[in-house]
């Protein structure tokens, strides 16, 4: 099974990265006034600097949207858990234990959980591997292949006649002029084409217009729009040891908007302590939010 988003390009540059970071300082709550003035010199230095802007800005626009329904008062809910959450918790710290070296073991490149890598293979091609990731290369004379054997990366084609094509859970996806993204999950695989496009077996996917928070872990963010708590929690459970577990469906469906920093994973928790008044007991390897 295969996922992917298609639509408009969205131009993939470094003024990209510096325009979502001005956006996490200003609506930050700590910019001063200086902040704010010297971010609007930034945004004129060029039209290259303002259309990067305007992106972030209508980035940020689409987030606050659903900010204001994520931040009701939750209805009443059971706090309470007993038995049953402890075994699942036992359980969850077994499949872990035995889940984490899993990825490297038949890898020619690999990162931890937390870890983030660039590497640069013999064409000149960079891979970028998200936390928890692995990938094998076979060069041919006839042909690039990378099998992502785990987790997630992002890819950037060095120009060469032979075609690029990633391998991951049964599918290929070729993309010898473009810059993507390939997601490992079990057997499903996403892909998001951030310049350029890519060819899915006999379907061609263009750059989306969603790339830049697609991609923003290799900028050591997390956005989310609008996404279920148990959806968040399942992402940031990728960038941390342990686990994170939570106490009732009716929690696990909230909507939860922002960027939060990768660099701080357990930033993200106090953060959803306080935005969205949740309670969270930390245990040794676990953490359950109530």
């Amino acid at each position: 099974m295969i996922e992917a988003r298609m639509s408009e390009p969205l131009p993939f540059t470094d003024l990209s990265d510096a325009a979502i970071d001005w956006q996490v300082l200003l609506h930050s709550g700590n910019a001063s006034a200086a902040d704010r003035a010297r971010y609007q010199r930034w945004r004129g230095l060029s039209a290259e600097h303002l259309a990067a802007a305007e992106e972030a800005e209508a980035l940020w626009g689409d987030i606050g949207q659903t900010q204001a329904a994520a931040q009701l008062p939750p209805a009443p809910r059971r706090r309470q858990w007993g038995s049953a959450i402890a075994a699942a918790l036992l359980l969850a710290v077994v499949g872990y234990v035995g889940w984490q070296q899993a990825p490297g073991l038949l890898a020619d490149y690999h990162t931890s959980i937390g870890e983030r890598r660039t590497v640069t293979l013999e064409d000149g091609s960079r891979v970028t591997l998200n936390s928890a990731s692995a990938f094998s290369v076979n060069y041919t004379r006839e042909r690039r292949s990378v099998s992502l054997r785990e987790g997630e990366a992002l890819f950037e084609p060095a120009a060469d006649p032979r075609p690029f094509v990633v391998d991951s859970a049964g599918e290929a996806v070729q993309g010898s002029g473009a810059v993507f993204s390939v997601r490992r999950e079990g057997g499903t695989t996403a892909v998001v084409v951030a310049q350029g496009e890519a060819r899915i077996g006999e379907r061609l996917v263009q750059a989306s217009p969603d790339a830049l928070a697609q991609t923003a872990w290799q900028r050591g963010k997390l956005i989310f729009n609008g996404r279920p708590l148990r959806e968040v929690i399942a992402e940031l459970e990728r960038y941390q040891h342990g686990r994170i577990l939570i106490s009732d469906s009716q929690l696990g469906a909230m909507e939860v908007s922002g960027v939060f920093d990768l660099n701080d994973p357990h930033g993200l928790l106090r953060t959803l302590e306080q935005r969205y008044a949740l309670k969270v007991t930390y245990l040794p390897w676990l953490a359950v939010l109530y």
